[in-house]
């Protein structure tokens, strides 16, 4: 087997595996670094098939490249197919908006559809020499860990997230011989979810007695669908803006996906989707949580709410996603200041970060690793992937570099 990151081995993004197998050669993703401007991985190699593992830009970011020169399989499940397109199309937009130039095309993005073939947790699929298998890698609806067959095993996780959240089971480990696992979070835990979970909901409810409100700027897949569940019961006007609302319009559409489809249709229907400035206004005025994009305040409706709240020290932004380094969200963090319309400013809101990452902590990381069992561990998708290694020394630890291809 021979094996070569095209992007994402020393790295969070822009993930990219090829594996070659006697005759057979497949991909793994295709992403992007959503930075400004983008970073994309190294130009496409030939292969027989391309397996998504889930619809985030980092992951899916430059997939239509692919289909410019060559025409081989797209494997996802129906969600992550159902949910990239909304988010290939918002790229081209951004890219346009802020001056970047976009490698593809919406006809490249209809080329990429034209090769869709449709996965099922479970089930096993034939490319040439290889059986593939997909499995549920509980990081967002339709997230999946691809398992590839002959006489020997590999898994390759994508993003991967083992404990059970409102929306989602965690995912299972599945026996193989080598495992390609992600690291984003190696040397690092999070809080246990339930004590955030508990946590956010007591700010929320105090921040609104106050006289105040919430901003929750959330990514559009995935946390805002979750936030929409945490906070169903809590009997408060909660309002969705920016492309969550497509999002889950997906979710209700495509079922087989989540936890519990009565619970989140249940939830959804709770809130108010907000479309268009009249909108805008009147949630501000009428609601008391808005979740809206983007989850690291760059861009989108987010903004606008921010500016309308400068001065309301009653008010809150509650952040509860990761936020990448020289973003907004990033800034506001660490030094409580933003930029709107290229001027800093400092807004008088309470600023309180909550972990809800839907990646797999250090301690999950390695236990995954242990059940897993495999011969070797390949760490990618990780700025930190060697502080795995202490606990992981009884395996055959690889730690690939973009571009090298090596095998054994």
């Amino acid at each position: 087997m021979k094996i070569k990151f095209l992007g994402g081995a020393e790295e969070v993004g822009r993930l990219g595996i090829k594996i070659t197998e006697g005759n057979t050669r497949l991909m793994v993703d295709y992403g992007i670094i959503p930075d400004k401007p983008p970073e994309f991985p190294l130009p496409p190699e030939y292969v027989d098939g391309i397996f998504l593992t889930h619809s985030h830009l980092d992951h899916c970011g430059n997939l239509p490249v692919y289909y410019q020169n060559f025409s081989a399989e797209f494997f996802a499940t129906l969600m992550t197919a159902n949910s990239v397109r909304p988010m290939l199309n918002d790229s081209i937009k951004v890219a346009s908006l802020e001056g970047y130039p976009q490698p593809f095309s919406k006809d490249d993005i209809s080329l990429l559809y034209n090769s869709f073939r449709n996965t099922k947790y479970g089930e096993r699929y034939q490319i040439k020499d290889l059986t593939v298998t997909p499995y549920s890698a509980g990081h967002i609806p339709g997230s999946t860990m691809w398992k590839f067959e002959n006489s020997s095993s590999t898994l390759v996780t994508g993003d991967l997230y083992v404990r059970d959240t409102n929306l989602l089971n965690g995912a299972v480990p599945v026996k193989a011989d080598t495992l390609i696992m992600e690291s984003t979070y190696a040397g690092s835990e999070h809080e246990e979810r339930s004590a955030v979970i508990k946590r956010l909901r007591s700010r929320i409810k105090e921040v609104v007695e106050s006289g105040g409100k919430v901003i929750l700027p959330s990514f559009a897949m995935g946390r805002t669908q979750e936030l929409i569940m945490i906070l169903e019961s809590l009997n408060l006007s909660i309002s969705v803006d920016g492309m969550g609302n497509l999002l889950s319009e997906i979710y209700v559409g495509t079922p087989g996906f989540l936890r519990s489809q009565n619970d989140f249709r249940k939830a959804l229907g709770r809130t108010n989707k907000i479309r268009g400035a009249h909108s805008r206004e009147m949630a501000l005025q009428d609601s008391d949580v808005i979740i809206t994009t983007s989850g690291m305040m760059d861009g989108g409706p987010v903004l606008g709410y921010v500016e309308q709240l400068l001065e309301d020290d009653k008010s809150a932004i509650f952040l509860t996603g990761y936020q990448v380094e020289n973003t907004n969200g990033r800034s506001l963090i660490e030094n409580g200041t933003l930029k709107i319309a290229g001027i800093s400013v400092k807004p008088k809101t309470r600023v309180e970060f909550f972990d809800l990452s839907a990646h797999a902590g250090h301690s999950d990381l390695v236990d995954f690793v242990k059940k897993v069992d495999p011969q070797r561990v390949i760490l990618c998708h990780g700025e930190s992937r060697e502080e795995l290694l202490p606990d992981l020394s009884q395996y055959e630890v690889i730690l690939p570099v973009n571009g090298r291809e090596f095998e054994f």
